[in-house]
């Protein structure tokens, strides 16, 4: 083959916490792309997984490419045809971290009342400085971006998207590879010593 392709996906359910974060055919990945990985002749392997949230992958170290969609319904298989053979230009941006295990995480709750004393160090900003397979607003793409010419002004730079801004910040987008394709711009913003997370994000922009 020129290419193994690897799919899974998660069991989950309205009304209650997965136990785990860990995909139904996790031992068949894992056990799967490392023989293929480690054969005398490689194949790239990429997996497929179809989840409803952040999830553990134990077999990243053994493949080549990753794609993972959210609960994409009848579409699902048209959406991952339509990436793998190129016809559409993956652009998204990761609403969640997938973390390295589940160590760290909050522990599913299956009581009728559950208590969360996290605050604002939940869920991305909790893994912030923290090293994860993918973090919040991560995401590649058949092309690249380059950015440039940044500014940061304070009532002063006139602008439609500025109105009512005490503080706006400008930055110059230009994709800089050769097929077609879009950004998320994401601005992050940090405290200090006031007790949030390193990072909030405070704004984005889909371009074009």
């Amino acid at each position: 083959a020129d290419v193994a392709v690897l799919c899974g996906g998660t069991t989950s359910t309205e009304m209650q916490d997965r136990p785990n974060l860990s995909v139904d055919q996790e031992q068949f990945m894992v056990a799967v792309s490392k023989g293929i990985s480690t054969a005398a002749k490689k194949t790239p392997v990429v997996t497929l997984t179809m989840t409803p949230g952040s999830v553990v992958m134990p077999w990243l170290k053994y493949t080549d490419a990753v794609l993972n969609i959210f609960l994409a319904g009848k579409y699902t298989g048209t959406a991952f045809a339509s990436v793998l053979f190129g016809k559409t230009n993956p652009s998204a941006k990761s609403p969640v971290t997938f973390p390295i295990t589940e160590f760290g995480t909050i522990a599913p709750c299956q009581e009728k009342d559950c208590h969360y004393k996290e605050g604002l160090f939940v869920g991305w900003t909790a893994f912030e400085g923290k090293p994860v397979n993918f973090p919040f607003g991560h995401g590649l793409s058949f092309t690249t971006f380059g950015y440039s010419e940044l500014i940061v002004s304070v009532f002063k730079y006139k602008s439609p998207r500025c109105d009512g801004a005490a503080v706006c910040v400008h930055v110059l987008l230009k994709n800089t590879g050769k097929v077609k394709g879009v950004e998320v711009a994401q601005l992050y913003l940090g405290i200090p010593d006031a007790g949030e997370p390193l990072k909030m994000l405070r704004g984005f922009e889909r371009l074009p």
